[in-house]
């Protein structure tokens, strides 16, 4: 135990007087391991934790597809079906719905004795509670009779918005009024407790009748908990089962072979599978990209290890000279090696939770199980053994050679490397410079398709304009007059406040995460080439919103006076116009939803090729109806909360936002400003464009420091190997030899193992490129011009860090080197 504090003192004190070395591998330790214990903590919480409900592994998500129609398209259950399977469905426990396919959560107006503010509404069913495995810390339930129509509203709150709004008082049996209605307050979720996919605020029934006729609409978003044993694959084949017989169960809904002709099928998938969605490949592609700097900067210290063992040759053959036995010197490489692990380990932690917390808020809009994300206890125990693992392996590397030997006192400064170590030396050289091109690589494919995303024509103009949306009480605003009349008046005196070009509003808000469709007619009934009606975007459009938009139409949208006069006029888009009446004029066409009998709507124009909900899909095929439905063709339902546009004439758009909320609380009070960013704002935090950012930066971040260290390894190698080899140069220039061919012949023993990391790293960036492909836009993932620029750049860094120390050396006095030698 003495000799082993006397090591241990001994390694501290050799540490501080060096405390470079100390600094430089606590430091590259630090950050390889950091970045991976980020990462890891994030596919940790999103990918490898179970959901946070009770046996979450037995949950499912119960969804639509219609191939025919749409084959990317996942609709919800219809009500009818919902509560079809619930009764026939021996293979699932319980089914349950959880809002709207659309969103699980609404965001609605609650109002009272304080501000009216916008609170996350989440309508389940009864049971969705039981299926979730959900109970209140205070309170109640609700329970099926209060779904049905004409029950008392009641409503539960979650922990958050509790404490948030009411201090945590007692607050069961209190009013709270949601969209002008007052509610009972019945109960209070504990702290932490929300929807797989959404944060929530309120929690109120759902309002399921099953008593409604069926209809074939599939809005309802549903969960459901196989039965004890069940597998997915047999809740699947049952489920197709009695999906097969909806044209019998259902004839007014499902009839004239609506299930055979659309492929209908309702799908059963994982929950988990469902939340986590395709950002598990994204995130195990970060962590191998990290994965790789960790390596590097492994190699990094590893090549410290070498060095500094090679330099302290003398000091240890002279202690083992004075009697040091092999164990004293073995334990003393172990405790430096340790020491500097756990400051490495230390720096780790740190830069790990400022990663997660600068990773959490770059992270797109939608992104799974945010919240969720933290450094565990487990990621933490797993960074900090990875440093100590690694301090091990450097500790007891100077026992597999000679180091320890006795004889080493009679090796000379001036020897020669042995075979093994310059083996070493060069497989880091080849090994970082390939990590570090398939690193590169990567994050040049999604610099590519990140820059052909922005390059992408989207038909309207994102600069200078305002989005916001508002919600209109429906227990007040209880008609489409009331409704057309609020946002009329809103828009047109909006219009008039200095700077504003143009204003209008819609149902559609520009760039949506999911997009609805609905059934369309025409009078050619079904279209050209269609063998049903069609299912495309529906939406309603007031006027003006196009010029707020940016969109160029051709014809002319209707104004006010014609949308009250009950004149019927839409606006279809280009692609949908293409669709409907290929080769012909669609001006003046009629076209309506909910049914195929006139009256029709007539197109009063068509909009240019516009991408209003993806950049990366395809135009949008849509129309968009007036805000006041014709006599005999009822639309949906009133725009009770659009999402308005404003354009500006260069004015920042945010600059108006002061003026606009007093405009609409001198109208209405209880009705806030919600979701109030810029039209650019939602482009690029739209889904395809913030994925393919978010992932873009953390691959240039990883690349960015791989390139760094790799850069200062092979400096740091190709110096150290320059070093040793003074002698050998000396005696060649003293021997007449032009400085020249020996700087020459130094550049190109380093470069032969630059180019061979290249030849390695391409080959893989070149076959590890598929694994980007499903986050790639306009990009092959064997893109070979992207993988040539980065090698090159790579190949000159390379010759930076060769010439330099190479050239530094020849300008040496030959004569002077030959003394120190």
């Amino acid at each position: 135990m003495t000799d082993l504090v006397r090591e241990v003192r001994l390694a501290i004190r050799a540490l501080l007087r060096r405390p470079g070395f100390a600094l430089a591998a606590m430091v590259t330790l630090g950050l390889g391991l950091g970045a991976t214990g980020a990462i890891y903590a994030l596919l940790d919480a999103v990918v490898l934790r179970p959901l946070p409900y009770s046996q979450s592994e037995q949950l499912v998500k119960l969804s639509s597809r219609v191939p025919v129609i749409d084959p990317e398209a996942k609709w919800g259950l219809s009500e009818a079906g919902y509560h079809h399977f619930r009764e026939e469905a021996s293979t699932l426990t319980e089914v349950a719905a959880v809002g709207s396919v659309f969103s699980p959560t609404n965001e609605v107006t609650v109002t009272g004795d304080f501000q009216a503010e916008r609170v996350q509404l989440a309508q389940l069913s009864a049971g969705a509670f039981q299926v979730l495995g959900l109970a209140p810390i205070q309170g109640r339930l609700f329970v099926e009779a209060e779904e049905r129509p004409g029950a008392a509203p009641v409503v539960l709150l979650g922990w958050d918005y509790w404490q948030r709004r009411f201090g945590g008082e007692p607050v069961l049996g209190r009013m709270l009024e949601i969209q002008a209605v007052p509610q009972e307050i019945i109960g209070i979720m504990p702290r932490g407790v929300h929807l797989p996919e959404a944060q929530v605020d309120v929690w109120a029934p759902a309002g399921l009748d099953p008593s409604r006729p069926p209809v074939n609409s599939h809005w309802i978003g549903a969960v459901a908990r196989l039965a004890p044993g069940v597998t997915v694959e047999q809740a699947q084949a049952e489920v197709d089962r009695i999906t097969a017989r909806f044209e019998e169960t259902f004839p007014n809904a499902y009839g004239g072979g609506f299930v055979t002709d659309t492929e209908f099928r309702t799908e059963v998938t994982s929950l988990h599978r469902e939340v986590v969605g395709g950002m598990a490949r994204t995130l195990w592609v970060l962590l191998g990209a990290v994965g790789f700097v960790l390596l590097i900067a492994v190699a990094n210290v590893a090549n410290l290890f070498l060095v500094r063992l090679e330099a302290r040759r003398g000091e240890v053959a002279m202690r083992a000279t004075l009697g040091a036995r092999r164990g004293h010197l073995a334990v003393h490489y172990l405790a430096e090696s340790l020491l500097v692990a756990a400051g490495g380990a230390v720096v780790a932690l740190a830069f790990a939770a400022v990663a997660v917390r600068t990773i959490t808020a770059l992270a797109p809009d939608g992104f799974p199980r945010l919240a969720e994300v933290a450094l565990t206890p487990g990621s933490m125990a797993l960074t900090v053994g990875a440093a100590l693992l690694a301090g091990l392996v450097f500790g007891l590397a100077p026992l597999m050679g000679r180091d320890l030997e006795p004889g080493l006192v009679r090796e000379t400064r001036g020897a020669t490397l042995g075979k093994g170590r310059r083996a070493i030396r060069s497989g880091l050289i080849v090994s970082q410079t390939a990590m570090a091109l398939l690193l590169l690589a990567g994050a040049g494919l999604m610099l590519q398709s990140y820059r052909n995303l922005q390059a992408v024509e989207l038909g309207f103009q994102p600069a200078d304009a305002l989005t916001f949306n508002v919600a209109l009480p429906f227990a007040r605003y209880d008609s489409w007059d009331a409704v057309a009349a609020f946002h009329r008046t809103i828009l047109t005196r909006i219009e008039a406040l200095p700077g504003v070009v143009a204003a209008g509003a819609g149902t559609l808000a520009p760039m949506p995460e999911v997009v609805g469709c609905a059934g369309l007619a025409t009078e050619d009934d079904p279209p050209p080439g269609e063998d049903r009606m069609p299912c495309v975007a529906a939406y309603l459009a007031s006027p003006g919103v196009f010029e707020a938009l940016g969109v160029r139409l051709e014809g002319e949208a209707s104004g006010w006076g014609a949308v009250e006069a009950g004149a019927g006029g839409v606006v279809v888009t280009r692609a949908l116009a293409d669709r409907f009446w290929p080769g012909e004029d669609p001006l003046g066409k009629g076209i309506r939803g909910n049914g195929s009998e006139p009256p029709f709507y007539r197109v009063t124009a068509v909009t240019e090729p516009v991408r209003l909900t993806a950049v990366d899909g395809p135009p949008l095929q849509a129309a968009f109806f007036p805000f006041l439905p014709i006599a005999g063709a009822q639309l949906w339902s009133p725009p009770f909360s659009p999402t308005f546009v404003v354009r500006t004439g260069g004015r920042p758009p945010l600059d108006l936002v002061p003026a606009i909320r007093a405009l609409v609380a001198e109208m209405d009070g209880d009705v806030p400003l919600a979701d109030v960013r810029t039209l650019e704002d939602r482009v690029s935090r739209s889904a395809s464009m913030a994925r393919t950012s978010f992932t873009l930066i953390l691959l240039l971040v990883a690349g960015t420091v791989a390139l760094l260290l790799s850069t200062v390894g092979i400096y740091g190698v190709i110096s150290y190997v320059v070093a040793q080899r003074k002698g050998e140069m000396g005696i060649r220039m003293a021997l007449g030899a032009p400085s020249a061919s020996v700087r020459t012949m130094v550049v190109r023993q380093s470069l032969v193992l630059v180019v061979a990391g290249l030849v390695v790293g391409a080959v893989g960036a070149l076959a590890g490129g598929r694994a980007l492909e499903s986050l790639l836009f306009e990009v092959s993932p064997t893109n070979l011009r992207v993988v040539m620029t980065m090698a090159l750049g790579l190949l000159g860094v390379g010759f930076a860090a060769s010439f330099i120390p190479a050239n530094r050396a020849v300008g040496m006095d030959p004569m002077e080197v030959l003394r120190a030698e």
